[in-house]
C-alpha cells in the first residue's frame, strides 16, 4: 500500500504533512495508545478499490506487479500453469535455473551490488503444494495480481473489516470458489501468531507490502520472530516498502513510519533475519518515495 504528496500512505514523498522526520538511532514514533486505532479510522474512509489501494496512482498496479513477480522468481518456482513464467522470463531474458537463486550483499546504497550463491527453489521437494500469506492484503490488489501466479494456495491476512468485506464477497470470490484463495483472516499483524496454530510451519512464504510502516518498532520485531513459526523448512519472508532518505519518517494522521533502508536493515538484524537480496522498485513516477524490495531467511 503507497502514497505520494496528497492523501495515501501508499505513496508518500517527504514533503507530506502532517509529517515528522526522526533521526537514526531514534526509531520510536511518539508512544500513544491510540496508535493502532487511529490507523484504523484513516483506513475506514479509503475506498475499498485499486486506486484506493495504490493511493490514487492505480497505474502503479502493473509496473509494481511485474518487478515483484521476477524479484519473487530467483527464489520460488510458479505453478507450471501460472501465466507468471512469461511475465518473470520474457524471451529477452537469460533462462533461470529451477534449482537455484541468487543472494545479496548487505550494500547500503540504492542500487545494491549484488553476489551470488546457491539457494534451492521454494517449494521445496516434498513440502506439498505451495502456499504464501499475503500481510496487510488490502482487498487482495497483490494476491490476485501477483501471489496467485507464483504459488498454489493464498491466505490473506488484512486489519480493516471493509477490505475483507470487499475481498471475499467480491474482488477475491472467485479465486476463493476455486480453492486459489484459502483464508481471508481480519486482523492486525501486530495480534497475528502462528506457533500452535494451523498456521505453524504452513507457508513457502510470508509476503508483507506497504503495511510494516504500521508497525511500532518493538511489534515489527515480535511479527518477524512469530513470523519464524510460520514458515515451512528453508521458508522466505519478503518485505516491500517504501524507503525514507534518512531515518525515519512519521505520519500521525495514519499512524505510519516511512523507515529508511538503514533502519530497515537494522530491524532485520534484531529480528534475526538474515537479508539475501535487495532490489529497487523502478518504473515509478518522480516525486515519491523509493520502493525497495528486500527478500529475507531466518537465521539458524
Amino acid at each position: 500500500m503507497y502514497t505520494r504528496e496528497t492523501e495515501s500512505p501508499f505513496c508518500k514523498t517527504s514533503k507530506q504533512k502532517p509529517l515528522k522526520t526522526t533521526t537514526p538511532g531514534k526509531h520510536r514514533p511518539t508512544e500513544s495508545p491510540s496508535w493502532y486505532t487511529d490507523a484504523e479510522k484513516y483506513w475506514d474512509t479509503v475506498p475499498a478499490t485499486i486506486n484506493g489501494m495504490l493511493g490514487g496512482l492505480g497505474q502503479l498496479a502493473r509496473p509494481d506487479a511485474v518487478s515483484s513477480l521476477r524479484f519473487l522468481s530467483e527464489f520460488v518456482t510458479p505453478p507450471s500453469t501460472s501465466s507468471a513464467a512469461s511475465i518473470v522470463n520474457p524471451p529477452s531474458n537469460p533462462d533461470t535455473k529451477s534449482t537455484t537463486s541468487t543472494t545479496s550483499t548487505t550494500t547500503t546504497g540504492p542500487e545494491a551490488t549484488t553476489a551470488t550463491t546457491k539457494r534451492q527453489k521454494l517449494p521445496l521437494p516434498g513440502s506439498g503444494p505451495s502456499r504464501v500469506l499475503d500481510c496487510g492484503a488490502g482487498i487482495g490488489r497483490v494476491t490476485k495480481q501477483v501471489l496467485i501466479k507464483a504459488f498454489d494456495h493464498v491466505d490473506l491476512v488484512e486489519n480493516s473489516a471493509i477490505f475483507v468485506k470487499q475481498a471475499r464477497e467480491e474482488y477475491l470470490h472467485a479465486e476463493i470458489e476455486s480453492g486459489k484463495v484459502c483464508e481471508v483472516r481480519c486482523l492486525g499483524l501486530q495480534n497475528v501468531e502462528f506457533e500452535g496454530t494451523e498456521w505453524e510451519g504452513r507457508f513457502d512464504v510470508i509476503w508483507c507490502q506497504w503495511v510494516l510502516g504500521h508497525l511500532t518498532e518493538d511489534h515489527l520485531i515480535t511479527f518477524f520472530n512469530r513470523c519464524k513459526k510460520g514458515l515451512k523448512p528453508g521458508g522466505m519472508i519478503f518485505v516491500k516498502e517504501n524507503n525514507a532518505k534518512i531515518g525515519i519518517v512519521i505520519d500521525e494522521e495514519d499512524s505510519s513510519m516511512t523507515r529508511s533502508d538503514t533502519v530497515w536493515k537494522e530491524m532485520f538484524i534484531k529480528s534475526g533475519l538474515k537479508l539475501l537480496r535487495e532490489e529497487v522498485q523502478k518504473g515509478f513516477p518522480s516525486g515519491l518515495f523509493a520502493v525497495k524490495m528486500y527478500a529475507l531467511e531466518p537465521i539458524p
